[in-house]
């Protein structure tokens, strides 16, 4: 089995393995949240791709025009207006090196399994907060439990703090860590929201677009706009992923674990096999979808 390394953990070891027998979810809430940081700091020296999914309870404001026909200043005031009336559910992490190798655990018995991380919030209350109940609903058949997530959940502003402690964050200085997402400006305004405070969004893009570049670094990629770019791709991340032969491999969609796995697989796919120079040109490096700026 070939290993590409290793980092001693409380006694174990965390490392990256292509032959991995399976892969799964550490889900984290308030009791580990300082166990899970650390092996994630343990990981992040030799697997510097984070691919990031959230889940947030739906689409609360919306516009009277179609969204396709709104301007990109327009598509940003709708999102910035959500984001500061919605609590985060939950946040998906994927870590992974250049070969596409995840961290991996390795037990006693000499079995590793390969592991992405899913964190739960106890920020949105159902009995107090703003949701589209629809989307509550599909949370819920997709394994949510509000209940329990209000009650053992994380604090966003104690995962911030650990965020930014924890080297996944460039913070205005040179940083290797490339951030992967699908359709992410919603994903990255959740995050700014939580590393500033809580406060509100900035009210003009440019000024948002250059949080996003302090705290995550130039290194950012959005698949849904890389996908406008190769042909054959388009539509969601499910339909995305069957166009370039990948499958879950774990979980189902609307769970952010799960859903942080199968972008990094997808983008994977991409800068390896179906687009590799895509990622080089300086016009995807930092594009959102939706919120792409001509220069």
């Amino acid at each position: 089995m070939a290993v590409t390394a290793a980092v001693p953990v409380n006694g174990s070891m965390l490392i990256s393995s292509a032959s991995a027998s399976r892969v799964e979810v550490r889900s984290v809430w308030a009791h580990n949240l300082d166990q899970e940081f650390a092996l994630i700091r343990s990981a992040l020296p030799f697997h510097p791709f984070v691919a990031l999914d959230t889940e947030y309870p739906g689409v609360v404001l919306t516009s009277k025009n179609p969204y396709c026909t709104l301007t990109v200043p327009q598509r940003y005031d709708l999102i910035r207006a959500n984001v500061d009336v919605l609590s985060i559910v939950q946040v998906g992490l994927t870590l992974s090196d250049a070969a596409g190798n995840l961290p991996c655990f390795l037990y006693n018995d000499g079995t590793f399994v390969r592991y992405v991380w899913e964190f739960n919030f106890c920020d949105f209350d159902i009995d107090r907060d703003r949701y589209a109940p629809s989307s509550v609903e599909l949370l819920k058949a997709h394994g949510i439990d509000f209940q329990k997530n209000k009650a053992w959940g994380i604090d966003s502003h104690r995962f911030a703090m650990h965020l930014v402690a924890s080297g996944l964050l460039c913070l205005g200085q040179f940083s290797v860590v490339s951030w992967v997402t699908f359709q992410g400006a919603y994903d990255f305004a959740f995050l700014v929201k939580m590393l500033t405070g809580g406060n509100k969004l900035p009210q003009s893009l440019h000024e948002f677009l250059g949080l996003v570049r302090f705290f995550f670094g130039e290194r950012v990629f959005d698949v849904k706009h890389l996908s406008k770019h190769c042909h054959g791709l388009y539509g969601g991340l499910e339909r995305v992923a069957s166009a370039v032969q990948v499958e879950r491999a774990l979980g189902c969609r609307h769970q952010s674990g799960s859903d942080s796995l199968l972008t990094w697989q997808v983008f994977f796919q991409i800068a390896s096999r179906v687009n590799p120079e895509l990622i080089n040109r300086p016009e995807h490096i930092g594009a959102l979808f939706g919120l792409e700026l001509i220069p």
